[in-house]
C-alpha cells in the first residue's frame, strides 16, 4: 500500500497501521509504504483498513490522504526502511541518530539521541517532538527530576537527562513501548537514571517533579490534566504538545483556575507546543 500523507502525520498513524497487520514501512517526504501479506487483504482487512484511516480524517479535517494498492514481491522491508531513516537535528545542538547510522563528523560535540523507533512514536521527525526538545533545552534546569508522560520512545527522557536533569520518569500505557524506551536507554547509556513504567496516571509514584512533559493529544490532556498538575512542585513547568493551533484557546480555558500561568509558546505548522509554570 502507498499512502500519500505527508511525513509530519505519518508517525501518528504507522503505530495503528501495524496494529492492523502491516509488517514493514518506508517512509518518505509526501508517502508512506506499508506491506502487509497479499492473503491478509481480505474484506474483513479493507473494511478495518477504512475505518482506521476514516478516523484519522476526523482528527485532521484538512489533511487530504489517499491510498492505492499494488501487488510487489517479497523485499527486505526493514532494510529498505532502515535507510529512508537518517540523522536530524530538531532543535540546536541536539540530534536523533537511530544506531544503523555512523555520527557525522559536524556532530561531534553535539548532544546525540541514540533512538531507534521501531513500532513507538517518538523519532523526532514529528512537529511535536521537536517542539518538545526544543522547550525542554531551553527551560530544564540542572538536577531537575522528570516526568515523561507518554513517552513512547523514550527520546524525551532520555533528552531531559542528557540536558542536565537528575532523574526521570517515563511511562506509557502501551506495552509496545516499553522494551522499546529500555533498549534505547541502554544506547544512551543512561538506564539507572530513567525509571520506565506500564500505564497511565493509576501508577505514578507519589512523587513531585519539576518538569513534567507530555507529548500526547488534546483529549488525553483533557483527561489527565489535574493528575499531572497534582505532580509539580511549586515553580515547576509543565510543557504540553501534540496539540494543533487551534488547541491553544481550549488549553487556556482548561487550565484557568488550576494554579498554571503561560510562560512560552512554540509553534510548526499547524502544531503547537505550550510551557506552563506551577505557581
Amino acid at each position: 500500500m502507498t499512502l500519500s500523507i505527508p511525513i509530519q502525520y505519518q508517525d501518528l498513524l504507522i503505530g495503528q497501521l501495524a496494529a492492523l497487520g502491516f509488517g514493514g514501512f518506508l517512509q518518505e517526504e509526501s508517502k508512506l509504504k506499508g506491506v502487509v501479506e497479499a492473503g491478509t487483504w481480505d474484506r474483513a482487512f479493507s473494511k478495518r483498513l477504512s475505518h482506521c484511516l476514516g478516523q484519522f480524517r476526523r482528527e485532521f479535517p484538512r489533511l487530504k490522504m489517499s491510498y492505492s494498492t499494488q501487488t510487489i514481491q517479497l523485499q527486505n522491508w526493514n532494510r529498505l526502511w532502515e535507510q529512508s531513516v537518517g540523522i536530524i537535528e530538531p532543535a540546536p545542538g541536539i540530534i536523533i541518530k537511530p544506531s544503523w547510522k555512523h555520527l557525522r563528523q559536524r556532530d561531534r560535540g553535539k548532544i546525540v539521541l541514540h533512538i531507534d523507533p521501531k513500532m513507538s512514536f517518538g523519532t523526532g521527525h514529528h512537529e511535536s517532538t521537536r517542539l518538545c526538545l526544543r522547550l525542554l533545552q531551553e527551560y530544564i534546569q540542572p538536577q531537575a527530576t522528570v516526568l515523561d508522560f507518554g513517552s513512547g520512545t523514550g527520546i524525551l527522557a532520555i533528552a531531559a537527562v542528557k540536558l542536565g536533569a537528575k532523574r526521570a520518569v517515563a511511562i506509557d500505557n502501551d506495552p509496545w513501548t516499553i522494551p522499546n524506551i529500555k533498549e534505547n536507554l541502554q544506547r544512551n547509556r543512561i538506564q539507572g537514571s530513567v525509571k520506565v513504567l506500564l500505564g497511565t496516571t493509576n501508577v505514578l509514584p507519589h512523587l513531585s517533579f519539576d518538569l513534567i512533559v507530555a507529548n500526547i493529544d488534546f483529549p488525553t490532556i483533557v483527561n489527565v490534566h489535574r493528575s499531572l498538575v497534582r505532580r509539580i512542585k511549586k515553580g515547576g513547568l509543565l510543557l504540553l504538545s501534540g496539540l494543533l493551533t487551534t488547541d491553544l484557546l481550549r488549553i487556556h480555558r482548561l487550565i484557568r483556575h488550576r494554579g498554571l500561568s503561560p510562560l512560552d509558546i512554540v509553534e510548526e505548522n499547524e502544531w503547537a507546543a505550550i510551557a506552563l509554570v506551577c505557581e
